[in-house]
């Protein structure tokens, strides 16, 4: 009996050994495709893909809300002449905001967006810093020679005009933030604060523009082509700030070019970044605003140009 039960286990034990070495030949012999963690190198750039046709709209990149670009609306009472033009020059395909205002007659204006929301800037905000300014000192709150420390938290990297604990006047300042030193813009909004800005901001009836963070940031702040005209109409006809100080602010604003601006005659006061810009200006005896606020500023210069003809030309 116990030879039966050996023999039993002796025939299994070989016929697993065969078994074993039969899957063992084939494992050898299978390609096996190992997928690699992400640190490794993956497929080239150029190698391409099978192309998917998926029928999506068109999103521009907005930088508030997930809004996409559809119709132009264009206010009521608008020059429709002029409105045409600038809807030429900015197309029916990308997401922006255009407002113009004559500012010897009230009833020319044009105001029209894809977008109504209020959008994210950066620079621009430098216009509701500067009247925060003066409106501080026009009100005795601050004195024209007034010095700032400038502090570690005000500094950005990479910048090297204004060095940590030496103090400048406001107006040296002034002048180095409109070159682009935002060092000195942060060193101004420590001064008179964030709150401050916002309050003058609503004073203008500029009811969506908010500062929000410090000039380090890429979003400073957020606003809409009209809000910016509102401004520029305020400070022209000497509201919020009287009119040495507002000339003041002007004075600041005077001079800078940007892509808006660059190829319109005259006399131009603006501010600008990447995505915004407004300025008011001065030509033939003509005085007009223009302000606008686009997902891209490639059609800025375009849109200055085209406005700056059409009012020369009427």
């Amino acid at each position: 009996m116990k030879n039966k039960v050996f023999i039993r286990a002796l025939i299994a034990s070989i016929f697993a050994l065969v078994l074993y070495s039969a899957n063992l030949h084939r494992v050898q012999n299978t390609q096996v495709k190992v997928v690699e963690p992400a640190k490794h190198k993956v497929a080239k750039k150029n190698k391409k893909e099978p192309k998917i046709k998926i029928k999506e709209p068109q999103a521009p990149k907005v930088s508030s809300g997930s809004e996409y670009a559809s119709n132009v609306d264009i206010e009521k009472g608008s020059i429709k002449a002029l409105a045409n033009k600038i809807e030429e020059v900015m197309g029916k395909n990308g997401t922006y905001q255009v407002a113009y205002q004559d500012l010897n007659n009230s009833s020319k204006y044009v105001r029209l967006s894809t977008s109504e929301k209020a959008q994210n800037v950066s620079s621009t905000m430098e216009l509701y810093l500067l009247v925060a300014i003066y409106k501080k000192e026009q009100s005795g709150k601050l004195s024209k020679s007034s010095a700032i420390k400038i502090k570690q938290s005000d500094r950005v990297k990479g910048e090297k005009l204004l060095q940590t604990n030496m103090n400048y006047g406001i107006a040296y300042l002034r002048d180095a933030m409109m070159k682009g030193n935002k060092t000195a813009a942060n060193a101004l909004l420590r001064k008179v604060g964030k709150d401050y800005v916002n309050q003058i901001a609503a004073k203008f009836g500029a009811k969506d523009t908010k500062l929000i963070n410090s000039f380090s940031s890429s979003i400073v702040g957020q606003t809409t082509a009209n809000d910016l005209d509102l401004t520029l109409k305020g400070l022209y006809q000497g509201r919020v700030l009287n009119r040495q100080y507002a000339y003041i602010v002007l004075g600041a604003m005077h001079g800078h070019k940007n892509t808006l601006t660059k190829q319109i005659s005259g006399m131009s006061y603006g501010v600008s970044d990447g995505h915004s810009a407004a300025a008011i200006v001065q030509d033939r005896g003509n005085s007009y605003t223009i302000s606008v606020w686009s997902n891209t500023d490639k059609n800025f210069s375009k849109l200055g140009k085209a406005i700056s003809t059409w009012v020369n030309k009427h």
